[in-house]
């Protein structure tokens, strides 16, 4: 089975401990401290979560890494790991145009309330020839996808942090949205680049976190915690989800897509399906099965006046 992690190379044990102490460790306390000096400083508390996040995910998998940083395999099975964090980005004063720290509440220059509350961060995934496509979809058994979040963001709760780990496995027939994803983007968007201008690298893949073809990908959640009041003194660390790394994925649920991604077209063929959806139902990955891609070789789609970034 595709799905089916490699049994004999989960060597640690004791996850869900070891990753409480490791997210109290190295999560936590470094990002209090950057806190603090940023109260000092005025400087980015922002901690890079790349090297932070492979750590994280031999714990979830139970597999260790090969110790080679960014030029081998993230995983000892093969595994590649991506992270991204939408935590202490850097926000922008909507008067004046400074750069605003997310544990400001007003512009420290104008004072302005007036704020633009940055909540973008993605997965980037590099293809730049044909042979990483191929290690991509035929060598790599899996990616595993780390975000860093506010659950709260939209209420302006900065104080509760989550963590979730989802898995995308290439040559699973349940992810050949992913593999569209990947080839669509080498072919329609990095080459056609590279074809106009030699001299300019193209962006990586970009892979936003629950919008529309992260859906399409039928990632598998296998993690998820909740950091309570992440500053304090005593925050909390609660586990919500975690799934044993030597359990087969193949028969665990992807996860939901909120139907409000949903354009009228897509919710309307649903319904010609025999489905029974609206704007404030889920979409199964049965029912995904019957909606396509949109324009993978374009980063914006235009319906009527409307831009649509996927």
């Amino acid at each position: 089975m595709f799905m089916q992690p490699d049994k004999t190379l989960i060597t640690i044990r004791d996850n869900e401990k070891l990753i409480a102490e490791f997210i109290s460790d190295m999560i936590i306390s470094p990002g209090r401290l950057a806190h603090k000096w940023a109260g000092v400083t005025n400087q980015t508390p922002n901690l890079k979560i790349g090297y932070p996040a492979q750590h994280l995910a031999s714990l979830i998998t139970g597999m260790k890494g090969n110790a080679t940083g960014a030029r081998g395999n993230d995983i000892i099975d093969g595994s590649e790991v991506k992270a991204c964090s939408k935590v202490d980005q850097l926000d922008k004063c909507r008067i004046c145009g400074c750069g605003v720290l997310r544990s400001n509440s007003e512009c420290p220059y104008c004072h302005s309330q007036n704020i633009t509350r940055n909540n973008d961060s993605k997965w980037l995934i590099a293809i730049r020839n044909e042979d990483e496509l191929r290690m991509a979809l035929e060598e790599t058994p899996r990616f595993i996808l780390i975000v860093t979040d506010y659950p709260g963001f939209d209420d302006n709760n900065f104080s509760d942090i989550r963590i979730r780990a989802f898995e995308i496995w290439p040559k699973s027939k349940r992810c050949v949205r992913f593999r569209e994803l990947l080839e669509n983007y080498y072919n329609f968007i990095y080459t056609k680049h590279i074809e106009s201008n030699k001299n300019q690298t193209p962006a990586p893949k970009n892979l936003w976190p629950d919008k529309f073809p992260f859906y399409m990908c039928n990632p598998i959640k296998v993690f998820e915690c909740m950091i309570e009041n992440f500053l304090s003194p005593e925050p909390q660390i609660t586990i919500s989800h975690y799934i044993e790394p030597d359990l087969s994925r193949e028969n665990l649920l992807s996860e939901l897509t909120p139907a409000s991604l949903l354009y009228k077209n897509e919710l309307d063929m649903l319904k010609s399906k025999g489905f029974n959806v609206s704007d404030d139902t889920y979409i199964n990955e049965n029912m995904r099965s019957f909606l396509q891609l949109r324009d993978t070789d374009k980063k914006i789609k235009i319906i009527g006046n409307k831009k649509h970034k996927y």
